[in-house]
């Protein structure tokens, strides 16, 4: 028999292979025990052909491709070729003689399993067979057939696009038991009738020229016709008096909304008896209605019939699917107005009972025709700017819903679609992660079924996937990739490798602009700084561009800028790729329980290399799993996984409480060893943002150099609150900070516990307190007052910055004045000789001795800014003061000074300080070389948050 010798290389590979574990979703089914097993659908069960596969001595390979061949691109049908043994003829599929003739061909299904270690069946491959190629050698005794087997895919790509709307596909599929006639009304330009939907339907005809085609508002439907100078007619056809009669219909009225009377849908039934409705009418009103419908009963000769029922929703420019619905109830009938707001999808009712003998079936249906009632606002004939389309009267009461989101599929989402898709063509469909946490879509257009489920996955931004256990498609949400655990950890020295993980670094997938389109509005987002920006080389890497069109519900430049920036998010991954990862389940450094995460491993999957050799960089390899390609011989079991970063779905999050925001540039100030674990940092120019003081922050991980180091502290790198007690002079903070002090006495200077003081004995003689430093760029507070009012001449306290020595320095003064109010100036000294390079007085400020204000003065670059405000209030936003000056670069002290003015007449006043700091250059205390790398850096050297926060699409 073929394949006889199958059972001693069967057992040969259990011992090498030892114990298989599954995939999630495994069928359940009980294992043969066999490495592999392959079985082929004939007539109707699944028959087991193992024994002819792997029994050629040269060939007996399986090879299977899933999910995304090259990453970047789109899931491809995945495929997977054998070799059966035919020396009977079995597998020849037009040979008479052989045992499988007329049961097996083109699409015949296949699938593919190994064991799940649990003794059921991990399936590998389920699919079609798309061709079936002989061979043989010339002596007739090597004879077999090569099947090339593909999934879904390749059937869905081609496959038709729909015949017909989604609304029409919502009426007919499936078909309402009580459904009797249906007239879609998306008939062309230059049809003569309206035809009906249903074989036992007569069409539907007009008097008067009705503009096929035209309206195009309903987003579910084909364009409808306009009613502006035509009526239609539709007879239905004889069925069984019912207990209820129900009519739908799709309708837009104008915004300029219609004359009083016009009657939008006349519904005929049989004669019945006299007193029994004959004809009821729908039509539009301002005097029985408020701008909206209303429905009377009538009797043969357009006699009213008990009382109207109006409706109060204003129909007036909305789009509408309107019901009418009547239901016997014992001698009474039970009428309804049913409005369905087809954009919001909000049911608006009214209901009445109204007395009558019984319904009878319905015979015709007429829209805008003149009114038959002989009572009422009357309308003549015609509906100028409204468009009818889905007519349908059925004999039972159906719920407004019944259609579903088909009705307007707009807004409906991405994983919902592709769901509610598969399941109208009978497929099978899995899913990871939420369906209803995926983008809002646009329109459903009349594509193919495969071209409308990957709109949705390039909307989304997921992954599309054929799955393994069945027949069907598979999709997971892009939301389900973020932060996720790690699936399959392998480790490079364990040798848990089937190869060596070649990292590629290329600007193959790069985009650092993308311009998204939707319905013809565009967006563009654009990376302008970093290391692959769009700046030109050396800055950045010059432009790589992206335009993208998707499909989604909604098109404002909020929606669509986010979509770009997400997308070059991914284009602007700065690392390299490892585009393959490969592992052999025969190898025995692969246990059961990796051998169980391997098969297991589905698309978007995360996967981890450790401890990567010296020659690569330090950090795990870190990928997520797009798409697979497997190998079964007699030997092994190889799978090789086609992988894209992981980075850029990591740390994903919103902007609440937990997220990691980077600043725009930071730097450490001065070089760095590669032991130091405190050190201090700074904004690079031009940018201003600070890292976090909140000890509830740390720790966070950051970046220099290829370095990662753990910060456990970040402060101020000089503080002082003055709440110590000192007499000729103010001492030493902590010893951390030493005052150094210089102008008058040194009895002019002291603290009392919570301010320092400088008195001033002398007018115009300043005093400074100072410390020695190296900080040309600062950002500092102080609070300042005096214990007296000015009198004569103001009374100045500040902040100094680029402090050389008494006759070289910048200041920002806090000026009390005589006047009794409160200024800010920059000041510059250059040689002995002042300049005052701006002023600015608070409004409304009444200065009141010994309240303190607020000053803030900070020096970058050229740049020089100031503000001031009472203490005790917010720190307003925007500066006071700003100026520009290249004359002082450098600095040796940074102090306090305070003087009186020359015409000062003030008895020994003091300037009271408290609450100095300096918040720029901050302080970082670390953990050094979390990522294993050791070294020391230059000053300036950039540094970054290691994991900044993402903001989730």
């Amino acid at each position: 028999m073929p394949g006889g010798g199958l059972a001693a290389r069967v057992m040969g590979w259990q011992r090498r292979m030892g114990v298989a574990a599954g995939p999630l979703g495994a069928s359940g089914e009980a294992s043969t025990g066999d490495p592999v097993t392959v079985e082929m659908l004939v007539h109707g069960a699944w028959v087991d052909i193992t024994s002819y596969a792997l029994v050629r001595d040269d060939s007996g390979t399986i090879s299977i491709t899933s999910g995304i061949r090259d990453e970047g691109s789109q899931t491809e049908a995945a495929t997977c070729s054998l070799e059966l043994a035919n020396r009977d003829g079995r597998f020849s599929p037009r040979n008479p003689a052989g045992m499988y003739y007329g049961a097996i061909g083109r699409n015949t299904p296949f699938r593919v399993s190994v064991p799940d270690g649990l003794g059921g069946k991990s399936y590998r491959f389920w699919g079609e067979a798309s061709s079936w190629t002989p061979g043989w050698d010339t002596s007739g005794t090597d004879v077999y057939t090569d099947v090339s087997v593909t999934g879904i895919l390749q059937r869905l790509a081609q496959g038709p696009a729909p015949a017909h709307s989604v609304i029409y596909n919502a009426v007919m599929n499936p078909q309402p038991g009580g459904l009797v006639a249906y007239w879609p009304c998306e008939d062309a330009s230059g049809s003569t009738s309206l035809a009906s939907a249903l074989t036992s339907g007569s069409p539907m005809t007009w008097t008067g020229t009705p503009t096929l085609a035209s309206y195009s508002g309903f987003a579910a439907s084909d364009p409808l016709p306009d009613l502006s100078v035509a009526t239609l007619s539709g007879g239905v056809a004889a069925y069984a008096d019912p207990t209820a009669s129900q009519v739908r219909f799709l309708a837009y009225i104008p915004a300029s909304g219609l004359s009083d009377g016009k009657v939008i849908c006349s519904i005929s039934q049989q004669d019945y008896a006299a007193g029994s409705p004959q004809f009821w009418e729908l039509y539009y009103s301002t005097t029985d209605a408020s701008n909206s419908l209303v429905l009377r009963s009538c009797a043969s000769d357009g006699t009213a019939l008990g009382a109207i029922l109006p409706h109060t929703l204003d129909v007036r420019g909305r789009l509408l699917y309107v019901s009418v619905e009547m239901q016997e109830t014992g001698s009474d009938i039970t009428r309804a107005i049913r409005l369905v707001d087809v954009t919001s999808g909000r049911v608006y009712s009214v209901t009445d009972t109204q007395f009558s003998t019984q319904l009878t079936r319905v015979t015709k249906l007429q829209f805008g025709t003149a009114s038959r009632s002989a009572v009422g606002p009357l309308g003549t004939a015609t509906l100028p700017g409204v468009a009818i389309g889905h007519v349908t009267v059925e004999s039972q009461i159906t719920a407004t819903n019944a259609l579903g989101v088909r009705l307007n599929p707009i807004g409906e989402t991405a994983g919902r679609r592709i769901q509610r898709l598969c399941g109208e063509a009978g497929l099978a469909v899995d899913w990871v992660g939420d369906l209803d946490d995926t983008v809002p879509m646009g329109a459903q257009g009349k594509a193919n079924l495969l071209s409308l489920v990957q709109e949705c996955a390039l909307a989304d931004g997921g992954l599309l996937y054929e799955t393994h256990n069945a027949l069907g498609l598979g999709y997971r949400t892009r939301a389900s990739l973020y932060n996720q655990d790690v699936a399959l950890t392998l480790d490079y020295p364990s040798a848990n490798l089937a190869q060596v993980p070649t990292p590629v670094e290329d600007d193959r997938y790069l985009n650092n602009k993308v311009t998204v389109t939707c319905n013809g509005v565009t967006a563009t987002y654009e990376q302008t700084t970093g290391t692959l920006s769009t700046q030109l080389p050396p800055a950045g890497v010059g432009e790589y561009g992206q335009d993208t069109t998707l499909n989604l519900a909604a098109t404002d430049a909020g929606t669509l800028q986010d979509q770009a920036a997400w997308r070059v998010h991914l284009g602007t991954t700065d690392e390299a790729r490892f585009p393959q990862i490969s592992v052999n389940l025969a190898h025995p450094s692969i246990t059961p329980d990796m051998r169980r995460a391997i098969l297991g491993m589905r698309p978007g999957d995360r996967i981890q290399i450790t401890n990567p050799p010296a020659w690569l960089p330090p950090d795990t390899i870190d990928q997520l799993v797009i798409g697979a390609s497997e190998t079964l011989t007699h030997f092994e079991h190889r799978l090789t996984f086609n992988c894209q970063p992981a980075s850029p779905y990591s740390y994903v999050g919103v902007l609440d409480t937990n997220a990691r925001v980077d600043t725009d540039g930071s730097q450490v100030i001065g070089a760095l060893t590669a032991s130091a674990t405190a050190f201090s940092v700074q904004p690079t120019e031009p940018y201003d943002g600070l890292w976090t003081t909140d000890p509830a922050d740390v720790p966070f991980d950051v970046q220099a150099g290829g370095e990662i180091m753990r910060v456990t502290s970040v402060s101020d790198i000089l503080s002082d609150t003055f709440n110590r007690t000192v007499t000729g002079g103010w001492g030493t903070n902590g010893g951390i900070l030493t005052w150094s002090l210089t102008g008058g006495a040194a009895s002019d200077y002291s603290v009392n516990g919570s301010s320092g003081a400088h008195l001033l004995s002398t007018a115009n003689v300043p005093r400074y307190s100072y410390f020695a430093t190296t900080i040309a760029d600062v950002d500092c507070y102080v609070s300042v007052t005096t214990d007296q009012l000015p009198t004569g001449d103001s009374l100045v306290g500040g902040l100094t910055a680029r402090f050389l020595n008494v006759s070289n320095l910048y200041m920002a003064q806090a000026r009390f004045t005589s006047t009794s109010q409160v200024a800010v100036a920059i000041v510059k000294r250059v040689g002995g000789v002042e300049t005052v390079l701006g002023t600015y007085t608070m409004p409304a400020t009444t200065f009141i001795a010994g309240t303190f204000y607020r000053l803030r003065f900070k020096v970058k670059g050229s740049s020089l800014r100031a503000k001031v405000w009472l203490a005790t209030d917010a720190e307003p936003a925007a500066w006071a003061l700003s100026a520009l000056d290249t004359d002082l670069i450098s600095t040796q002290f940074l102090s306090m000074r305070s003087y009186s003015g020359p015409a000062s007449t003030n008895t020994n006043p003091s300037i009271l300080y408290d609450d100095y700091r300096i918040v720029s250059p901050q302080l970082f205390q670390v953990i050094r070389s979390i990522n294993g790398v050791v070294k020391a850096h230059p000053a300036g050297e950039a540094l970054s948050l290691a994991h900044p926060t993402v903001l989730a699409l």
